[in-house]
């Protein structure tokens, strides 16, 4: 089978290595937006934490005055071509990426198109006002050359220990770096020393320009899910028995996290971006009888999914909560990311 594998990889290599080259050498067209436009991505399938920047890039371009956008592609939507996402945009019709960050950011502009270049351009047409557009997962999507690319990486799994696919999770070559003009090693340990950041830097090897970022996963009180009652604090946990629920691609972050912090942790884990049916609903309910526990938990992702559901159990709106995250910066790379981010969208801004 490793073999096998290994042959796979090998020639999936080969056509991602002549589509590159293709685009490298102009055959095939790569076109610049008529605004300035951030990616937000990565060189590995899944869970490196793109949703938790954008949210982060959001934050930063609308407090220091900037009209912005978010364009993904919806990923397991099940509508085709542009959409732009409603207030109580539901995950069936936008993706549960978009419909998390238009219920975050009422006020956002969130949109969803296979086909990036024509996403930013309806976006432009419909928005005059825009100044930046950030493209959610875009990295590969070669058609539309971003004016500046934020590209992301695990501590634990870095893009140059990696290997393609299916033999590894690398959607292309490491040298698909070199297309970023940022790096960031995320879901870093809190406490990481500087002698640990300079071994990824080491491993990594990129050139001197190339400005190198290190961010770490902040856990913040709970929510719940289907009311609009008190939060949760991680110490209101230490006498609960929980069921963590989840449908996502690395869910053993927050397992990890919850574990030395209740009293009972079960863990029921289905695949990324499932969509929970009646059935599930069932098979929760009877895991949480089994595991005797008094608390669901579930991330802010599968959240929007379960909100979904037709038919909710009752007990649900006072037992089922998420764990909300947001990006934070080792020591002094927040103010190198937030410097090289706004002098990006300024300048781009005023040359236009």
């Amino acid at each position: 089978m490793n073999v096998l594998l290994r042959i796979l990889s090998w020639l999936y290599g080969i056509g991602v290595g002549c589509r590159n080259m293709l685009y490298n050498a102009h055959v095939f067209p790569s076109r610049e937006a008529a605004l300035p436009t951030i990616c937000v991505g990565n060189l590995a399938v899944g869970g490196t934490g793109k949703t938790p920047m954008v949210e982060y890039l959001v934050r930063l371009l609308t407090e220091n005055g900037f009209s912005v956008a978010v364009l993904s592609r919806g990923y397991r939507r099940k509508s085709v071509g542009f959409v732009e996402a409603e207030p109580g945009a539901m995950a069936a019709r936008v993706g549960d990426e978009a419909a998390l960050l238009k219920r975050k950011f009422p006020q956002l502009t969130v949109a969803v198109c296979e086909d990036r270049w024509v996403g930013v351009r309806r976006l432009k047409r419909r928005h005059p006002h825009l100044q930046c557009v950030l493209l959610d997962d875009a990295f590969q999507h070669r058609q539309l050359k971003p004016g500046y690319s934020v590209l992301l990486t695990q501590a634990d799994r870095l893009y140059v220990e990696d290997q393609l696919l299916p033999l590894g999770r690398l959607r292309e070559p490491a040298e698909g770096c070199y297309r970023a003009n940022m790096v960031v090693v995320t879901k870093c340990p809190p406490a990481m020393q500087p002698i640990d950041q300079r071994v990824i830097d080491n491993k990594l090897h990129l050139p001197a320009f190339m400005p190198l970022v290190f961010t770490y996963v902040a856990y913040k009180p709970l929510e719940p899910v289907f009311t609009d009652g008190d939060t949760l604090s991680v110490d209101d946990l230490k006498d609960k028995r929980v069921l963590l629920l989840t449908g996502i691609a690395q869910p053993h972050y927050l397992y990890d996290y919850l574990k030395p912090q209740v009293a009972h942790l079960a863990h029921l884990s289905y695949a990324d971006h499932h969509d929970f049916t009646a059935a599930d609903v069932n098979h929760i309910e009877e895991v949480c009888s089994e595991e005797r526990c008094n608390l669901i938990l579930t991330t802010e992702k599968d959240a929007v999914r379960l909100r979904s559901l037709k038919k909710i159990p009752n007990n649900w709106k006072s037992i089922v909560y998420f764990q909300p995250i947001e990006v934070k910066f080792m020591r002094d790379d927040r103010e190198t990311f937030d410097k090289n981010i706004l002098s990006y969208v300024r300048k781009s801004t005023e040359n236009r």
